[in-house]
């Protein structure tokens, strides 16, 4: 037995019967079921919340490189590695059946401000390494270097809530919204300062959006990542468009960060 199927049975083991909590249960709001060969890169956080307690999926993803899973800084801020388990390789939120493996390392941005919810981005290291090929469903996706235009089409993915209040779904979903301009953000969100290391993203009229549960997904255009889902008043209320960590600001800090730990 190779590292990689061992770490999958300890994986499930350590699984258990672990059906999420009802309250991170449920699906990208105005979505539809999305097929894992498409987007591969995807993955689940499960986390424990204390030792004896089931690994549930809190949190998504994105894949860098075998080693490397980009989230959201408040996925993981102040939490511990061995809490976590990576999940990848389905579109199954309670599934056991893709490739599940530890956390060795949480490095969320050293700037992460989680009153502002300011540089909202953060690498997990995991091991084994995870296998990027076809056979096993997984793979890497791009990080962009330029922030794509304003109205560019971008799509979200993950198994956060249906809607406010919260409906649930074991599949994958993804939905597509345009980047929102800044500025106009800022307007809906006047009581909160949006960065440079935020992008916002929705549609005028509301219906489609990331919710709890999708946090450190992937915003994706032409299939390079170019957000991290983060925070957002409500779920795909019209005039409200979701905000997300801004990964064309963070070129710098993803390479140095992999550069030292991957």
């Amino acid at each position: 037995m190779n590292n990689v199927q061992s770490a999958i049975v300890v994986g499930l083991l350590l699984l258990g019967i672990c059906a999420a909590d009802a309250e991170l249960e449920g699906r990208i709001v105005g979505g539809v079921d999305a097929s894992n060969y498409i987007a591969k890169y995807v993955v689940q956080l499960r986390r424990r919340h204390s030792t004896n307690s089931a690994y549930a999926q809190t949190c998504g993803g994105s894949v860098l490189d075998s080693r490397t899973i980009v989230t959201a800084a408040h996925c993981v801020y102040n939490r511990q590695a061995a809490d976590f388990l990576v999940v990848a390789g389905t579109e199954n939120r309670a599934g056991m059946d893709g490739i599940v493996v530890r956390v060795e390392q949480l490095i969320p941005h050293e700037n992460y401000n989680a009153t502002t919810t300011d540089n909202d981005i953060a690498l997990v290291i995991v091991s084994p390494p995870l296998p990027l090929s076809d056979a096993s469903r997984i793979g890497a996706i791009v990080a962009v270097t330029e922030q794509p235009p304003v109205g560019a089409v971008a799509s979200i993915s993950g198994w956060g809530y249906t809607q406010e209040g919260g409906l649930s779904s074991n599949k994958l979903q993804q939905v597509q919204v345009p980047l929102v301009d800044s500025v106009q953000c800022q307007k809906t969100y006047y009581w909160r300062p949006i960065s440079e290391a935020m992008l916002c993203a929705g549609l005028p009229e509301g219906g489609k959006d990331a919710c709890q549960g999708d946090s450190g997904g992937p915003l994706t255009v032409n299939n390079q990542l170019v957000g991290i889902v983060s925070w957002g008043e409500g779920c795909a209320r019209p005039n409200t468009p979701g905000v997300y960590a801004n990964v064309a600001h963070f070129t710098d800090w993803i390479d140095k960060q992999r550069a030292t730990y991957a």
